[in-house]
């Protein structure tokens, strides 16, 4: 059907990005304003598990991970998860606190513990818009009651453009209230959060208390 699209097909499109290590989103770093939720705004991160979903290189899963906080950084691609792993271990970071796992987000078996925290980043936006109900019902079922959500939310939409290009694809404020206001309450937004220089005005970062 028009509009949709099979994910099996589409999850090529990832495998293919890393086989040829075409990955013009990762910027090498933590992103800015995650840094800044938790080092300036002193956001009190939940103790436990936590996930990052299209985890890539797992700067962030890396950034979050503490003796209180082990991190999965999880990705379609063995080869992002075999790239993360090394960087992890040349940054002398212990699996104790991170590890890289090769999974499909919507269906790998969640732990009964389930998980504390999850951060979702140029991932939400890569999934086909026909995906994105299918997103927020997962988040709901891997995230136990008052478990966060950071979801900083990229590329947003500032006119009316074809937004069923991507992608990424592009996005608003609305869209994620759309697929998370069932199973979720918006406790943090920061419109003005510091980013990446080359993505001003296009970005907001939300926390997300799953009820």
């Amino acid at each position: 059907a028009s509009g949709t699209v099979a994910p099996d097909e589409y999850n090529q499109i990832w495998h293919n990005c890393w086989k040829t290590m075409t990955t013009k989103w990762d910027k090498g770093e933590v992103s800015p304003a995650l840094r800044e939720l938790v080092e300036e705004k002193q956001w009190k991160l939940p103790s436990g598990q936590g996930i990052v979903p299209g985890c890539g290189r797992g700067y962030d899963a890396m950034y979050l991970a503490s003796p209180s906080l082990h991190m999965v950084g999880a990705d379609l691609s063995p080869i992002a998860v075999e790239t993360a792993t090394k960087l992890r271990d040349e940054a002398g970071i212990s699996s104790d606190l991170v590890d890289f796992q090769t999974l499909d987000f919507f269906k790998f078996e969640v732990p009964e513990s389930k998980f504390q925290l999850a951060y979702d980043y140029t991932f939400f936006c890569a999934l086909h818009p026909s995906m994105r109900a299918s997103w927020g019902a997962r988040y709901a079922d891997v995230i136990s009651p008052g478990g966060q959500l950071i979801a900083l939310m990229y590329p947003l939409a500032k006119s009316d453009e074809d937004r069923n290009c991507g992608p990424p694809f592009l996005l608003s404020e609305a869209d994620y209230h759309k697929v998370l206001d069932d199973n979720f309450e918006l406790i943090h937004v920061d419109p003005k959060c510091k980013t990446h220089d080359t993505r001003v005005g296009e970005e907001i970062i939300t926390v997300w208390r799953r009820k």
